[in-house]
């Protein structure tokens, strides 16, 4: 048995039966026999089998992310995305078996033809690093071309591996054509290289293994696929973005803890921006959220093992440190992302796969020194290009020995292109169109255009981190939209104030984002001085503005029925406060020339209710004439003033006034062309992008996220 252990807490969490050499054999035996069944199976079942193992899995994304997380320590974030990859992978590659066309040739006297024929048994060895979608790049291609797989998982991390062998036999796939055998890799992986009946070995893992595996097929010329080490180059010029390059670079190397083969873990940086790039780079390292992965506001969990640690730890022990970030302290596998310079190339940290959260900077003189200094390595997998010359990034692009290139991003854009690499680094991944027949080493040139990422993660969620540096005040943010969005902004890298009058709630809500509380009346002109002015002597300034606070109380009904207390009550919360907040805030932003304030109004601000509310219905329909006027006021001035309207969403106030009215939410479903309210964070995302320079040509607008209610025909019941 192996004890599996996790590197979040340190504890054992599982036995993993170790696979045999005798039962290896037998299992590869199985695969074989399930062989000429399966190739037999028409192109259309097989498709249909895959794309019910694609079902399954995405039935059980959840599952899978969790076990991840606790086997891995990925992120949570990371690992949905993970899951979510092998149920995209299997259904890409459903459409492939009945697309496996051969060619016809023409020759003298007679017709050549040429047909795709599956190669037999594949033997897939995954890594410990990305234990699903490693494993789905083998797996899929290999079963739509008909082929069947047997695939050894890393014995630190066989869990998910071992629950997607279960779930595949749930969808219907036969016995034996998808086995997943846990064990050493002196046994089980061993193996599938000297084994006659494994046609094909493909591999991920280190260089040295690599090299191995590649000689242990030469004497049967058994086909082999390597993936193997990087030492990738993030190349920033004097020209670039560069608070953008410095504000994502953590990401490029700090995902999964910087064990990742395509971490861009050296910096090349312009000697002129030199400083000014280090300057930018440290808050972006401080900030990055180092926690347990399994919260939503993480994005670094541990590294896998706590001899790998003392591994990554040995480097950074010689290396000179120009800064670090921060990390738990208490049980598990932690360290801090680390920022090293060297004091020259030859330097084991500048050189040498670290395959952790550590990353070198390194000043370079020009294009031609920059493509040398790129060049000047054992490995070359991938790599970044900033700069806003694009005829510079496409020569430099062309000069650097990386099998994938990105522009102005960090992204690896593996999902469906080849992926192979240069020197050590492997012999190209079966991915793209053509994967289950095509063996091809392809350099792959990505050029992400302004503004425009394409990259894997965010570390959280795909998250963009477009707001490092900048402070955003929540009103009613202990809850609901307002909770999401803080969520949401401080995952963008923005300093959060939540302001609510629910103290408890409030102040768990600024602890899980790492920010502010302060307790407010939203209708006391005192109060929303003082919320901005904690803001500013906080953090030093106000950018982001978000005015959600707002009710909708029971006793709001038609103009006959609604009495002048109750009218007076929701136009003090719902427009007041919005007045009061905008003409609290304006100051500041004005000093500062740029702002963005938000303000909720609502989709029946456009519309009118479909049921009576007299009330609420004028009094969102002040908050948005309110930002329509305000945002053409000001925006010379450099402050944005929007109103956003959402339409129903499954907020606990929203929830409550329907638990009491089951009438009168069954009439709303009717007319949201979606069929379901909306979640909070879907609020969110459109409010981040209205605070962030994304929108930055975007004032004086209303911006509807209400399900597509005001863009149907709508007759109330």
């Amino acid at each position: 048995m192996t004890a599996v252990v996790s590197p979040v807490t340190g504890a054992q969490i599982a036995d993993v039966p170790a696979t045999t050499f005798d039962e290896t054999d037998a299992l590869i035996q199985r695969a074989y026999d399930a062989f000429a069944p399966w190739r037999e199976v028409s192109p259309g079942d097989r498709a249909r089998l895959l794309r019910r193992f694609s079902q399954v899995v995405d039935d059980h994304i959840e599952e899978l992310a969790q076990l991840e997380v606790t086997n891995s320590g990925h992120t949570l974030g990371n690992a949905r995305w993970e899951a979510g990859n092998v149920r995209d992978v299997l259904a890409y590659y459903a459409g492939s078996p009945e697309r496996l066309f051969g060619r016809q040739i023409p020759v003298a006297g007679g017709v050549d033809m040429t047909f795709h024929e599956p190669i037999g048994v594949v033997g897939i060895i995954v890594p410990w690093n990305f234990p699903m979608p490693i494993a789905g790049w083998g797996f899929a291609p290999a079963l739509a071309a008909g082929c069947t797989v047997v695939l050894k998982p890393a014995e630190v991390t066989p869990l998910t591996a071992i629950r997607l062998g279960e779930l595949a036999l749930e969808a219907g796939i036969p016995e034996g054509v998808f086995t997943v055998i846990p064990g050493k890799g002196s046994v089980v992986g061993e193996r599938f290289v000297t084994h006659p009946l494994v046609r094909k070995v493909v591999f991920t893992g280190s260089t040295e293994v690599g090299e191995r595996i590649m000689a242990g097929c030469a004497p049967q010329i058994k086909r082999v696929t390597l993936e193997l080490g990087g030492k990738s180059a993030n190349i920033v010029f004097a020209d670039a973005d560069l608070e953008r390059a410095a504000a994502t670079a953590p990401y490029g190397v700090f995902d999964n803890a910087g064990q990742d083969c395509c971490a861009r873990s050296r910096i090349l940086v312009e000697r002129s921006v030199f400083d000014r790039f280090m300057s930018l780079l440290e808050p972006a390292v401080a900030g990055v959220r180092v926690e347990d992965p399994a919260l939503d506001t993480s994005e670094m969990g541990p590294l896998i093992t706590a001899a790998h640690r003392e591994t990554v730890a040995a480097y950074v022990d010689e290396a000179r440190v120009a800064f670090r970030g921060s990390c738990p302290s208490g049980p598990g596998f932690w360290f801090p992302p680390t920022v090293i310079l060297p004091t020259s190339e030859s330097d084991p940290g500048y050189r040498e796969e670290i395959f952790g959260p550590v990353v070198a900077v390194m000043p370079f003189e020009d294009e031609a020194d920059a493509i040398r200094m790129a060049n000047d390595s054992d490995f070359g997998l991938s790599g970044s290009i900033w700069s806003r010359d694009i005829g510079r990034a496409l020569r430099v692009s062309r000069g650097v020995e990386s099998g994938n290139l990105s522009v102005n991003s960090h992204s690896s854009v593996r999902y469906w292109t080849p992926f192979g690499g240069f020197k050590r680094s492997g012999l190209g991944r079966e991915l793209g169109p053509d994967a289950p027949e095509a063996f091809t080493e392809t350099k792959n040139v990505f050029i992400a255009t302004d503004r425009s990422t394409f990259e894997r993660k965010t570390m959280s969620d795909v998250v963009c981190r477009r707001l490092v540096g900048r402070t955003a005040l929540i009103t009613g943010g202990a809850s609901g939209i307002g909770l999401a969005t803080a969520r949401r902004l401080s995952s963008e890298g923005a300093n959060v104030v939540i302001a609510d009058m629910d103290s408890t709630a409030g102040e768990a809500a600024a602890a899980e984002v790492g920010g502010t509380f302060v307790k407010v009346d939203v209708t006391s002109p005192e109060d929303n001085d003082r919320m901005y002015k904690v803001a500013v002597d906080t953090y030093g300034s106000i950018d982001v503005a978000f005015h959600n606070a707002g009710i909708s109380p029971p006793d709001d009904d038609s103009i006959l029925d609604t009495g002048l207390e109750a009218w007076k009550r929701v136009q003090d919360v719902n427009l007041t406060s919005v007045y009061l907040g905008c003409k609290a805030v304006l100051p500041y932003m004005l000093e500062q020339g740029r702002g963005s304030i938000i303000n909720v109004a609502s989709f029946v601000a456009t519309m009118g209710a479909a049921t009576s509310q007299i009330s609420y219905t004028a009094s969102k329909g002040g908050v948005l004439s309110m930002s329509r006027e305000l945002g053409v006021q000001f925006a010379r001035q450099g402050v944005r003033v929007n109103a956003i309207s959402p339409g129903p969403v499954k907020t606990p106030l929203l929830m409550e006034l329907f638990a009491k009215d089951p009438e009168r939410a069954a009439r709303r479903y009717v007319h949201i062309p979606f069929g379901r309210f909306g979640e909070p964070e879907e609020i969110a995302s459109a409010v981040a992008f209205l605070a962030s320079d994304d929108s930055s040509f975007i004032t004086a607008s209303n911006f509807l996220v209400d399900g597509g209610i005001s863009g149907a025909y709508v007759t109330p019941l």
